[in-house]
């Protein structure tokens, strides 16, 4: 498991769980269940976000266009995708 789709898991649970203070991630209760589903929402969430708008592209854009701010980000994305498993 890559440690940003553990940080988006937590927060994701966090959010969802009024009772996340009793039972601190990933020491969920029975009832809470396994924290895999937030594990596979916060990777569904990440991929969503691979593809960058428009907006992000052009303020990320590098002046030379060798290497884009899309190359850039997408690596990005993909390294916190890594450990999905």
């Amino acid at each position: 498991m890559s440690e940003m789709i553990e940080r988006v898991a937590k927060a994701i649970y966090e959010e969802d769980d009024p009772w996340h203070k009793a039972w601190p991630w990933p020491n969920l209760n029975e009832s809470q269940g396994s924290p895999e589903p937030y594990r596979r929402i916060a990777a569904a969430a990440i991929k969503a976000m691979r593809e960058p708008s428009e907006a992000m592209i052009e303020a990320g854009q590098q002046t030379d266009e060798t290497i884009t701010a899309v190359d850039v980000y997408r690596a990005m994305i993909d390294a916190a995708l890594v450990g999905e498993g």
